[in-house]
């Protein structure tokens, strides 16, 4: 009786275990550069067959700063184009049906890239690339050449004034020995005899701390304070010499009651 009541058991959740939902991710490759797109396939089985169904993607990256959702149809090809800000590094594509979840990877290789443009006096420079742009440009005004190492996050952009005396300059760009902005004819002014390239980030910081110390600062002794900095000493001196005064006064008291008090013997 026992061995036909376990036989019922096993068969009874074989035949559950069977109709449970099998989900999976495929994807095409494992790596993509900016501009691709990622083709994938979400797996969606039932008894073993392919189910057609909708399912819940979600692909991002490892730091989830950018997130994209879709619904999708199970069993079908998907593509999702690789934009130029999405960051490098690994990314996953995540997959929910019912109570399953799976989640698969991918990398995204890394592209350094910037735009240059003259807008009046200043030079802009755009970050295109998935990762920060950190090359060194150099910049020519005229017979003159400014050299500076570039800090730009993803999607950022900076821009760099250009100084000379007044007049009209050739100006042009190149990283590393190469042109990446042809000759332009740009209209300068206001500097004297200097020429030069302001990066408007370091013009625009907050000034370094530091240095000699103002002598007209809110500390208590400063020089605008001092009137109240002698009354206060002024008082404590006093309340010392009354408190003296005080101890003096009452030595003598004693000293009185004492040899009034001989006296009397």
């Amino acid at each position: 009786m026992c061995i036909l009541v376990l036989s019922i058991f096993l068969i009874s959740l074989a035949s559950v275990s069977a109709q449970e939902y099998s989900l999976d991710v495929s994807i095409a490759k494992t790596n993509y550069s900016s501009g691709e797109n990622v083709s994938y396939k979400v797996i969606l089985l039932k008894d073993g067959i392919p189910f057609q169904d909708k399912v819940i993607v979600v692909i991002s990256d490892a730091k989830d700063i950018n997130v994209l959702n879709f619904v999708v149809d199970s069993n079908k090809e998907n593509k999702v184009l690789i934009e130029k800000n999405f960051s490098s590094g690994l990314w996953k594509i995540e997959a929910n049906y019912s109570l399953k979840n799976v989640k698969r990877f991918f990398l995204i290789g890394d592209r350094e890239g910037a735009v240059f443009s003259i807008d009046s006096d200043k030079l802009i420079i755009r970050n295109t690339g998935n990762i920060p742009y950190s090359k060194t440009v150099q910049i020519l005004i005229g017979d003159k050449v400014i050299t500076q190492k570039q800090d730009i996050d993803i999607g950022k952009f900076k821009e760099i004034k250009l100084v000379a005396p007044d007049g009209n300059y050739d100006v042009q760009v190149f990283v590393g020995g190469a042109s990446v902005l042809p000759i332009q004819n740009v209209h300068l002014s206001g500097t004297g005899q200097v020429v030069g390239a302001l990066d408007e980030d370091l013009v625009d910081s907050p000034p370094v701390i530091g240095g000699p110390r103002d002598v007209n600062s809110d500390s208590f002794f400063s020089t605008r304070n001092f009137p109240i900095a002698f009354i206060f000493i002024a008082a404590v001196f006093g309340l010392f010499v009354l408190i003296t005064i005080e101890k003096g006064i009452r030595k003598r008291r004693s000293s009185t009651a004492k040899d009034m008090v001989s006296m009397h013997k």
